[in-house]
């Protein structure tokens, strides 16, 4: 009997228990879709990592003879070594691409990682492994011959295979804002098939024990002035790019899930409250013929455990297939590596059980004072909860205010529970709309602002390695454009950091920006660094930094004179001047300008359209806008389940007062213009305290998006509208609902409980 009276209830309840089970799903859902997805990213990059042996850093030498070896592993830490020589060079094919080249001593650290023809053979002096990404790019295939012109020098092989080097999961070059395979790529090659028999490395992979930190110093202290630099594997810009894309994921996983998760456990709550409410009579009878309070409560308890354990296991099942859907074809993109493993993890498991268990906990919290009352007084209706009259009623205003206002007052005081976790549901869907939103618009605030503000040029033409300043600028004034250098420089602080380096002459093609977007001017003599960076980094306008452009084997020390503000590639800007005044060559890496260059130049090694930047912004972007319009989608889902269950709660709460409202004359039009007011008070309420919530989860969220990403954690105008308009539209369409029950409702039938 109970069995047939539990599928009545939710028959009867059938839009509560929905919605339970749909909050539950939605929770599970993004929460094992984006931590699966993650997880198995990681997952992968660490078993990838662990097949190639990842160096926990590289020494950069010129002095990498045997002595220099010996040196190093008498440090004590150095476990293991592995040299390389790796030069920069040019394939010769269409628009001579980069391709930087490495011949490789054991192939024990860092490894090159063969898919495709013969696995890396560090004895084969004919052959070389190229870069997968690239050959296929290019059309090239096990077999071909390949020719590379490096120093002058050309270098002719046969590709022996193809494959990946996990020191470029993520390769960027300064001039682009995503991997561009046609136009560069790497190669390794034996020791053996270097042209020259006299091979002097440049390139020291190790691995070692302790920290980075101790052992950068035990290095400086033994070898100072027999190598460049030392770079820890945590700030090679490949490594440390894959791990904020992450902890970038990590943090979203981390903070929207929970809150989908916190609702579907207040709408239970609320919902098993209300039946236990309606049902009093019920139960009393059920009381009075011996049933046990435990079968009652069972009976209660289960419809909801049952769904909330279904809904999570479907969320389950759907979450990580969707979202490896969503989420693959642009990391692929973006990211190179050989295999993938989606793993099946058993924080699923244990998520579902631990839904199961707080809905168990939940449900009897919700039900467990009927255990406290005898079925004489549960058989009879339930004593109205009588309030005193506040401060608010004692005023003399009271009686002028219209009678919505103190009808709603009055029901609101009586609900007090009811109306907190209504209030509490609006907050929810107010974090994740404007945290969701705010990011949303964040991304393309910053793409405007670097498409827009900062850059001006129409082509960017990529000078070939090696070429010097005067053809450089022969090739500027040809085309009436601007050189300009873009490289990478290690800053050395409590922590070191790679960051960008440009320099560039006073040009219009390229604006260096404050936060509010303005253009700034950076003098001959004055170096300016990002405020991202310089944030990280713990610097300010005054300080003094300790660098070293990569490719040198110079330290220099460069006072900070401003600071500015980019939205991509954090680093240092200066003049030309003031990097000859530092000891340090200036070497034009492009040339910028106005025109829409289609000609060929001798030099000039690919061209660029700002139109390419920009497609390549997109794919960069597009992983991360692809999860948060899902999780837009779902908070807008979740609007119209919250919204919807306020609504119906609060209409069989007040049945019977509507009931007495119609019998005195109340129109249906005029009493859904009472369920109106009080939902939009909650709105407006949960809006308003929800907006400070939303805006400490969005400056969470913010530095999650990596360092060269800069985000300003803000709330626009717009953003706040757009939200609130969502929740007002969602409460107008669902008032029209109600309005039609109103109508039909039976006064008789609600008013009999009465008697």
């Amino acid at each position: 009997m109970l069995k047939r009276k539990m599928l009545r209830d939710v028959s009867n309840y059938k839009v509560q228990f929905i919605s339970i089970f749909l909050m539950a799903f939605i929770g599970v859902f993004v929460f094992t879709g984006m931590y699966v997805e993650t997880s198995s990213f990681e997952t992968t990059i660490d078993n990838y990592y662990g097949e190639t042996n990842l160096a926990d850093g590289w020494i950069y030498s010129n002095y990498l003879v045997d002595e220099f070896l010996r040196q190093v592993y008498l440090l004590g830490a150095t476990t293991q070594m592995d040299r390389q020589l790796v030069v920069n060079s040019h394939a010769d094919l269409e628009n001579n691409p980069e391709i930087v080249l490495h011949f490789v001593e054991n192939n024990t650290i860092s490894k090159f990682y063969s898919v495709e023809g013969n696995e890396f053979d560090v004895h084969d002096a004919d052959g070389v492994w190229l870069d997968k990404s690239f050959a296929d790019a290019r059309n090239l295939k096990v077999g071909d011959e390949i020719s590379f012109k490096s120093n002058g020098t050309e270098i002719k092989k046969e590709i022996h295979g193809l494959g990946y080097s996990l020191k470029y999961v993520h390769d960027m070059c300064p001039a682009t804002t995503v991997p561009n395979h046609t136009a560069s790529g790497f190669a390794y090659m034996s020791h053996k098939a270097f042209p020259s028999g006299n091979i002097i490395y440049n390139v020291l992979d190790v691995k070692f024990e302790g920290t980075p930190e101790m052992y950068s110093k035990l290095l400086e202290y033994r070898l100072d002035g027999y190598y460049s630099s030392f770079l820890p594997k945590s700030s090679q810009p490949s490594v440390n790019l894959v791990s904020e894309s992450i902890s970038q994921h990590n943090s979203l996983a981390s903070i929207f899930p929970p809150i989908f998760i916190i609702l579907s456990m207040l709408i239970l709550s609320t919902t098993l409250k209300r039946i236990i409410s309606h049902q009093r009579t019920q139960i009393g009878v059920l009381k009075s013929n011996g049933y046990k309070n435990s079968s009652i409560a069972w009976h209660y308890i289960m419809p909801g455990f049952f769904l909330v354990v279904f809904g999570s296991v479907l969320g389950a099942i759907f979450g990580p297939i969707v979202f490896h859907i969503l989420a693959n074809p642009s990391r692929i993109s973006y990211f190179k590596f050989p295999y993938w493993h989606s793993i099946a993890s058993t924080n699923s498991i244990i998520l579902i059980l631990l839904m199961g268990v707080i809905s168990l906990l939940v449900s009897y919290y919700s039900i467990g004072h009927i255990f406290n009352e005898s079925p004489s007084v549960m058989m009879k209706p339930k004593v109205l909860n009588v309030s005193t009259s506040s401060f608010v009623e004692e005023l003399n205003v009271w009686n002028r205010l219209p009678f919505n206002f103190r009808w709603n007052y009055r029901i609101i005081k009586r609900n007090k529970f009811r109306s907190i976790m209504s209030i509490f549901g609006v907050i929810g869907c107010t974090v994740l709309l404007i945290s969701g939103l705010g990011i949303y618009g964040q991304m393309g605030e910053s793409k405007d602002w670097y498409f827009n503000d900062v850059n001006h040029f129409e082509s960017k033409l990529i000078l070939e390695g090696g070429i010097d300043l005067s053809k450089a600028n022969s090739i500027a004034q040809m085309v009436n454009g601007s050189p300009i250098m873009e490289s990478s420089v290690e800053i050395f602080g409590n922590k070191t950091q790679m960051a960008s380096l440009l320099v560039l002459n006073d040009t219009n093609f390229i604006r260096i920006t404050d936060d509010n977007h303005n253009g700034m001017e950076i003098a001959n003599d004055e170096v300016s660094i990002s405020r991202k960076m310089a944030d990280m980094m713990g610097i300010g306008v005054g300080d003094t930094i300790d660098c070293q452009l990569i490719g040198s084997d110079k330290n220099v020390k460069i006072k900070i004179d401003k600071i500015h503000s980019s939205p991509f590639s954090q680093g240092l800007v200066m003049s030309p001047d003031k990097l000859r005044e530092l000891g340090l060559n200036y070497t034009p890496t492009s040339i910028v300008t106005s025109y829409h260059v289609n000609g060929s130049y001798d030099g000039v090694g690919g061209i660029l359209y700002l139109n390419d930047l920009m497609d390549g912004w997109n794919v960069m972007e597009e992983t991360s806008m692809i999860i948060i319009v899902a999780l837009l989608f779902f908070a807008i889902v979740l609007a119209i389940v919250i919204i919807y269950n306020l609504n119906i709660m609060s209409f069989m709460e007040m049945e019977r007062e509507i009931s007495t409202l119609k019998v005195l004359g109340f129109k249906s039009i005029y009493l859904s213009k009472l369920l109106l007011t009080q939902s939009l008070l909650f709105i407006i309420m949960g809006f308003l305290l929800g907006i400070p919530v939303g805006y400490y989860v969005l400056s969470i969220l913010v530095p999650a998006f990596g360092k060269d990403l800069y985000f300003l954690p803000s709330i626009s105008t717009a953003n706040l509208a757009f939200t609130f308009a969502i929740m007002i539209a969602v409460s107008i369409f669902v008032n029209l609902l109600f309005s039609r029950k109103i109508k039909k409702l039976d006064m008789v039938e609600s008013l009999k409980e009465l008697e």
